[in-house]
């Protein structure tokens, strides 16, 4: 890859949550949601804890149906402040490696590192960076590496969390396809259960 530009693509795992148990880690290994308006029942969840995911519960699935599938759900309001200083953090870090970041939201981005690496491998560096955050923030994180963002996303995408990824133009027969049919099937599944019908 030492010929070809060198993109990373940064996407925090379930970024909301881990800000709150890093905040408070006696919530770690909990499932933790975030929600709208814990106090309701028509409350819809934001994001959630892998512990929480692993019992069912999903982005803007209804309160009562992520409790209903998770009686021990802990269920905390949204902190936008808190948010918003993590993720402050969490780019200046990425600055101190490249000035080429660009932030797509408040927990990913994406960044040009070609020039970074006369001397490391983009995996060594994409550890480097992980374990930085994870020391300084105490966060997980997943890292895409490809020649262009929309391969980065890609491999981002593939190992959560704490995933590192490499995806180059001559694995897309061998991962891409394969993912992007999986994330259809799962589309045209969405669609048939709202009563829509696709061809695929």
């Amino acid at each position: 890859m030492s010929h070809v530009r060198v993109i990373f693509h940064l996407d925090m795992n379930s970024f909301f949550a881990s800000v709150e148990i890093a905040h408070n880690p006696t919530l770690k290994g909990k499932p933790v949601a975030i929600a709208g308006n814990p106090e309701e029942r028509r409350g819809i969840i934001i994001t959630s804890s892998y512990e929480a995911r692993a019992k069912g519960v999903k982005t803007t699935m209804p309160l009562w149906q992520a409790k209903k599938l998770c009686p021990n759900l802990i269920v905390l309001k949204p902190n936008g402040d808190r948010y918003r200083e993590a993720s402050n953090a969490l780019f200046s870090i990425l600055f101190s490696y490249t000035p080429l970041v660009q932030q797509v939201s408040i927990d990913e981005g994406y960044l040009d590192v070609t020039s970074y690496l006369k001397e490391i491998h983009p995996v060594k560096l994409a550890e480097a960076i992980q374990e930085r955050i994870s020391s300084e923030l105490n966060l997980p994180c997943s890292i895409g590496i490809a020649p262009n963002k929309f391969l980065a996303k890609m491999a981002s995408d593939m190992k959560k969390p704490n995933g590192i990824t490499i995806l180059r133009k001559r694995d897309i027969d061998k991962l891409l396809w394969p993912l992007l049919f999986k994330k259809c099937m799962e589309l045209g599944k969405g669609l048939l259960i709202n009563g829509l019908k696709i061809i695929l």
